[in-house]
């Protein structure tokens, strides 16, 4: 929760450095979901995301975040709540993370690493389908995702896939696949 948040109206481009991309509006809400793996509960000097203490941006926000105080679930260990303020010195933060308000849509999400285990599948002891990685797909059933992601349908310049019935709408018939904001090196 962003204590000092006052809700409003954002405008957010699809494509940040290409305006013509378009936007799509997105509510800024005093409560927003980020990432477990963006949040420690002790800060290092090599972590560059939010921590007790630390300040950070939240990509298209008008002011970076310092965190405060945080809760954590007595039964398992997860944190359940983290406090922050805006952070309006002006001083840019090293990172941004990504963020979704309150109210966003759920939606099953399929993320995709490296389909085969080495860099040369034939060559692999008893073939291809020997070297699969099992674990090349990541199902999330019930990922947060932003409302812009249905503006992105709605303006969708490709063609229909082939059986689908005109303006039809399920899960079945949206395909997306995400931009990449940051690299990282390992």
């Amino acid at each position: 929760m962003i204590e000092d948040a006052e809700e409003q109206d954002l405008d957010i481009p699809f494509l940040s450095r290409d305006l013509k991309m378009g936007s799509h509006k997105i509510r800024l809400t005093k409560s927003v979901y980020i990432d477990r793996s963006d949040f420690r509960e002790v800060d290092s000097k090599d972590y560059f995301r939010l921590a007790p203490g630390k300040t950070v941006g939240l990509l298209q926000m008008p002011y970076p975040i310092k965190a405060i105080s945080f809760t954590k679930d007595e039964a398992t260990g997860a944190i359940n709540d983290i406090k922050a303020i805006f952070d309006r010195r002006g001083k840019k933060p090293k990172t941004y993370i990504q963020w979704v308000p309150e109210g966003s849509c759920t939606a099953e999400v399929r993320i995709h690493t490296a389909l085969f285990n080495s860099d040369q599948p034939k060559s692999a002891p008893g073939g291809f389908m020997d070297d699969i990685n099992p674990d090349s797909e990541t199902i999330w059933p019930n990922a947060m995702i932003e409302n812009g992601f249905y503006e992105v349908r709605r303006r969708a310049p490709w063609p229909e896939a082939e059986g689908e019935k005109s303006g039809s709408f399920g899960p079945e018939s949206i395909r997306f696949q995400a931009i990449r904001v940051a690299y990282f090196r390992g």
